[in-house]
């Protein structure tokens, strides 16, 4: 029998929606909050390869930016900086591909957890994520904060997380190697392994580009070598991501999911939605951190190893982690949530990312009156449009659809706030396309792709929605 959607096609265009994810997360939102959009996107791209029902893939898409977003705890911007010299480039490479690698890993686990949560108990899912970071904990404890293999500057030492997150990542399979079903643990393990290959490629061999652009001129006309690294991290993560769904396919064949009453039926109005999600962005985005920073900024900076402590206790839980747990357990608890943690919380980092950068001269007060109400007014937006689309057709494509543009906007507005960078007088084509918007043009282009591809092939709603 003829396969509906190539091997070919399972790579490409998740990859492609990865890269545009990936490139979107260092240009509009760091960290782990950013990485999201990444994990968002790549999620929704399988969703419809796969084509999921709304309540699977809605689970999916909430794993998905729990699961990359992890990731975003790194630090590695040292670690690129290793590759500037060609006594440390080696050690540099060998960093960036664990730390890939470790993300991938963890990122697979996570996002496949998503896809096999039918099969998972809630208690399973809980469970996971407390020994997600009781292994954190240990691993930072054991192997970062001691710095027993250290991939950052140690003149200018910075915490890193890597081990923390692979002995996470460990722990969580083991457990799930116990408690899942065999055929929910082959494709969580599938997942992860391939994530951990796609991951490790993508930031190990990313990393050249900067190789190569700390050895080139710096009048060379092309300069952006950090966001090449970035859209290849995207591409190769997103490609092996899609290919562990290839072969997870037929697992996934709409004829083989007997869950006649899954689709997404919203049981809560659309003010409770707008309710619990302020809820959640609210405790994830400032509650926590307002109590807990000051607890972890004022802490020992020891790098042997020292007893656990109020300081490390502080870091578990103003850690992504614990926000991941905090998403999945409001939409085990309100399943006709997941549309709104999955892309209204996504997109409003990007836009509390934005206007920390939007400085007007006016009093401070007036300051964080405006930025505030920018945050509310725009997320507002996106969450009102989240909830129609959730109540309409073509659920999945749609979604995916105002993540991409919502957040295609966001980087656009960005050029604003430094209008020097509008000036093109002068440019020539090969630095107006290859220099100046190189950035932009392949965030466009690539929007333009997952567009054009889930508009003319997903149109499908009587089994999407």
């Amino acid at each position: 029998m003829t396969e509906k959607y190539t091997k070919g096609m399972f790579i490409v265009f998740p990859a492609i929606s990865m890269l545009l994810g990936w490139g979107l997360r260092g240009y509009i939102g760091g960290g782990p909050f950013g990485a999201m959009i990444p994990g968002a996107m790549v999620a929704m791209s399988i969703s419809l390869l796969l084509e999921l029902p709304v309540a699977i893939a809605s689970a999916f898409v909430v794993f998905g930016v729990v699961g990359i977003g992890l990731g975003g705890e790194m630090t590695y911007g040292q670690t690129l900086g290793l590759l500037k010299s060609s006594d440390t480039m080696w050690w540099g490479t060998l960093g960036t591909t664990v730390k890939g690698a470790v993300w991938g890993l963890l990122g697979g686990t996570i996002l496949a957890m998503g896809l096999t949560f039918k099969r998972l108990s809630q208690r399973t899912i809980v469970v996971s994520f407390i020994l997600l970071l009781t292994g954190m904990l240990i691993g930072f404890k054991l192997i970062n904060q001691p710095m027993l293999i250290y991939f950052s500057d140690p003149a200018k030492p910075r915490a890193e997380s890597w081990g923390a997150l692979l002995l996470g990542a460990i722990a969580v399979l083991v457990f799930l190697k116990y408690k899942a079903e065999a055929n929910a643990f082959k494709i969580i393990s599938r997942f992860a392994i391939w994530g951990l290959i796609g991951g490790g490629l993508g930031f190990g061999l990313g990393g050249f580009w900067l190789v190569l652009g700390f050895h080139l001129p710096k009048e060379v006309i092309f300069q952006s070598w950090w966001k090449a690294m970035e859209f290849s991290f995207g591409l190769l993560l997103g490609g092996a991501l899609g290919y562990a769904a290839w072969l997870s396919r037929k697992e996934f064949s709409l004829e083989k999911i007997s869950h006649p009453s899954e689709l997404v039926v919203p049981k809560n109005s659309v003010l409770k939605e707008f309710l619990f999600a302020g809820i959640i962005g609210f405790l994830i985005f400032w509650l926590i951190a307002f109590f807990l920073d000051p607890v972890v900024d004022s802490g020992s900076s020891a790098n042997g190893f020292t007893m656990i402590g109020l300081t490390d206790l502080a870091k578990i839980f103003s850690n992504y982690a614990f926000f991941g747990l905090i998403m999945i357990v409001a939409f085990m608890r309100f399943p006709s949530m997941a549309w709104q943690i999955a892309i209204s919380l996504t997109f409003c980092h990007t836009v509390i990312d934005l206007v920390e950068d939007f400085s007007p001269e006016v009093s401070e007060s007036l300051l964080t009156a405006i930025r505030l109400l920018i945050v509310v007014i725009s997320t507002g937006l996106v969450a009102a449009l989240t909830a129609r689309v959730q109540r309409s057709k073509n659920v999945v494509r749609n979604m995916f659809l105002i993540l991409i543009w919502s957040t295609i906007v966001v980087a656009f507005l960005r050029l604003t706030l430094k209008p020097e960078t509008l000036n093109v007088s002068g440019l020539s084509l090969c630095k107006f396309v290859c220099g100046k918007f190189f950035v932009h043009i392949v965030f466009t282009l690539s929007a333009l792709f997952c567009s054009w591809i889930s508009i003319r092939t997903f149109n499908q709603s009587s089994k999407l929605s």
